[in-house]
């Protein structure tokens, strides 16, 4: 159970949140007697070192002297660096949990940095929003962030930001288990750090080793990493480097079941860190305490600690935590006979899971929100008016037919005349108010529409393209490497446009309601034909392509139909197999039916995933194996077209044995 967790979010970013500088008092002395009232550039860089330093142990310090320095820096218009005190202000929010904030304050680091062209505080900027979004558990946008920094500081070859952000990568492998790489992210910063020279930065790379190598079920090259750091970091002398190397050791100590150990050393880091206000230590020591507690069956004693943690948790707003703790409170609760306060904290649990992967799409909705409310009244204005309008012309009748009754004296038949012509001029406008009112209910339904559609997660390719575009707008004329950022904006474009064409194909199916018609088709060469187009993807991951097409050359059905449900098929087929394995394609004709089967050596389906794979915009465990986007809609638009079909659809899979659809379609009738 723990080395689960230790795989998890929390654990693994244990290399993340003990930075490569700790805090050290004799620094942080050493700056306090250089400040002067001076407005200087050189007491801007003072107040930020000061708040640096303070960022784990003290981050409400780091806060103070960071906020001094930005307002310093503006004041005195530094030319670079502004945005430096901004993100340390997000590091020091993120310390303290306060995920909302810290995102915040890195976002306007972000901003700062390209308003002043800073082109090495921006890859900073973007290394810390990524640690953040990992921090919180949001793996998508924190790899998105990272990658923009590392493209960034191995352009300009900066060590000390590209050690960073290995770091932060190797961290995000390993919470994908992908080892090797984690091992050579970590290595190369390892490497940097050693050639900067700073101890405490070794110290943390070292730590990060060690825990990767324990996640690798390698106890000894873990064990020989962190007694190497634990010699470097007790010349340090810093309790947060110390309680992070005593925390790691009993995190691996509880893997290797030596729990009284590791229970010993989880309660001396909150002695260590008692009058700390790092909530991430706190809680992860907690966590190992209370799961200590409940493998003595002391199930009481874990449970108080866990609902602490819970309570800390969720005044951090870090939904992680939350999960883990509730989780662990659920399993106590079942051990004392309370299975239905054990099956409401499943319920929060699962409801928090859903939490993580909405609450961006959840803002955005708001944002769209707020613009159709605005829609909207402008809308209610627009129909005000032509009220007004056609009150206006019911008084202009009234007066019309008082001149009338006056006109009556003088002529009966110039009288009719006005009466007639006025009555086809309110005819001719009521037509009009009524012809516009249609329209403006037409526009309504359409944009209601649109909006609908445009609302899902459209955030992350549009958040590429505009990293990669202010990258560019930093840089003189294109190099090699700026053509190749100009590929990855046309792949992520091009990424965008899929999902939003996806999208628009789902609406436009749901609204369609009427029977598809069907054609003769000659489906032997229609199939050759389609299985060509995607001969080019497939060669470009390496993969085998083998079809068996026993088609017949006349079958009745709808051909648009058929193509989206094939090519959403390939297309997935392709994108989820790994390089060198072969894909499978087999069609033929039994009992005035066509049966059509797509098989691949990917990584299967999970029975989770079973239930939920024909679901809109829900993403299934397995990824993509060659950095192809996906979206949640393709077997979504599938199964919906197969039942518009009479068809049905059959999947054969186990995890890691890859995939095997199979869809069964009638012929339709002439």
């Amino acid at each position: 159970m723990v080395l689960l967790y230790r795989l998890g979010l929390p654990g693994i970013f244990l290399g993340i949140v003990f930075s490569a500088v700790g805090q050290n008092l004799g620094t942080i002395d050493s700056l306090h007697r250089s400040r002067t009232n001076e407005s200087t550039v050189a007491q801007f860089d003072l107040l930020n070192a000061i708040g640096f330093e303070y960022r784990y142990s003290y981050p409400d310090s780091t806060i103070f002297y960071c906020s001094r320095a930005y307002e310093l820096g503006k004041r005195i218009r530094v030319e670079k660096n502004l945005s430096k005190p901004l993100s340390f202000i997000g590091l020091a929010y993120a310390n303290k949990g306060v995920y909302s904030k810290s995102a915040e304050y890195h976002e306007r680091a972000i901003q700062v940095a390209i308003d002043q062209q800073d082109s090495v505080q921006l890859g900073f900027g973007y290394n810390n929003l990524g640690r953040m979004y990992f921090d919180g558990g949001d793996l998508v946008r924190a790899s998105d962030n990272l990658v923009r920094s590392r493209d960034i500081f191995e352009v300009l070859q900066e060590k000390l930001g590209l050690a960073y952000v290995y770091r932060s990568l190797a961290n995000l492998y390993k919470s994908q288990n992908q080892f090797d790489q984690a091992v050579e992210m970590s290595t190369r910063a390892y490497e940097l750090r050693k050639q900067l020279g700073d101890k405490r930065s070794i110290v943390s790379s070292l730590l990060e080793l060690g825990l990767i190598y324990e996640s690798m079920d390698n106890t000894e090259m873990a064990l020989q990493k962190m007694r190497l750091a634990d010699s470097i970091a007790r010349q340090v002398n810093d309790r947060v480097t110390l309680a992070e190397l005593d925390l790691g050791m009993a995190e691996i100590l509880f893997d290797e079941n030596q729990l009284d150990e590791a229970y010993a050393k989880a309660t001396e880091v909150l002695t260590i860190i008692t009058d700390l206000s790092n909530q991430k230590l706190f809680i992860r020591s907690s966590l190992i305490k209370a799961r200590y507690l409940a493998s003595k069956k002391k199930y009481a004693e874990a449970l108080a600690i866990f609902e602490e943690i819970i309570s800390k948790a969720e005044s951090s707003g870090n939904l992680v935590y939350q999960i883990e703790a509730t989780q662990g409170a659920a399993a106590c609760h079942v051990q004392l006979g309370n299975h239905g306060k054990a099956h409401e904290l499943n319920d929060r649990s699962e409801i928090l899971e859903e939490k993580v992967k909405n609450t961006d799409l959840q803002q955005q909705i708001e944002r769209l929100q707020f613009q159709l409310q605005i829609e909207k009244k402008e809308r209610e204005n627009a129909l005000l008016k032509s009220v007004q309008v056609k009150n206006e012309t019911l008084l202009s009748a009234q007066r019309f037919q008082n001149r009338l009754l006056i006109g009556l004296i003088i002529s009966v038949t110039a009288a009719m005349f006005f009466f007639w012509s006025f009555s086809r001029k309110r005819k001719l406008i009521n037509q009009q108010l009524k012809v516009q009112n249609h329209q403006l209910s037409e526009l309504n339904n359409e944009k209601n529409s649109l909006m609908n559609i445009v609302a899902h997660d459209l955030k992350a390719p549009l958040n590429r393209i505009l990293g990669l575009t202010q990258v560019l707008e930093l840089e003189g004329e294109l190099s090699p490497k700026q053509k190749e950022y100009l590929q990855m904006i046309k792949n992520s474009t091009r990424s965008g446009t899929n999902l939003i064409i996806d999208l628009l194909d789902v609406n436009a199916i749901e609204e369609k309601g009427s029977a598809p018609v069907g054609a003769s088709i000659n489906l032997k060469d229609w199939f050759d034909e389609r299985i060509k187009t995607f001969q080019l993807a497939t060669d470009a991951k390496q993969l085998k392509l083998e079809a068996d097409n026993r088609a017949p050359q006349s079958f009745i059905t709808n051909a648009d139909f058929l193509s989206r449900i094939f090519d959403n098929l390939l297309s997935n087929a392709i994108k989820f197999s790994p390089v060198g394995k072969t894909i499978r394609v087999v069609v033929f004709a039994e009992h005035n039916q066509l049966k059509l089967g797509i098989s691949d050596e990917g990584p299967g389906f999970s029975e989770n995933d079973k239930q939920l794979m024909f679901q809109k915009f829900k993403k299934l465990s397995a990824r993509p194996t060659g950095g192809e986007s996906s979206n949640g809609l393709g077997l979504a638009i599938v199964k919906t077209l197969v039942d518009r079909l009479n068809g049905n659809i059959k999947l054969e899979s186990k995890p890691g044995h890859g995939a095997s659809f199979t869809v069964t379609i009638p012929a339709l009738p002439k």
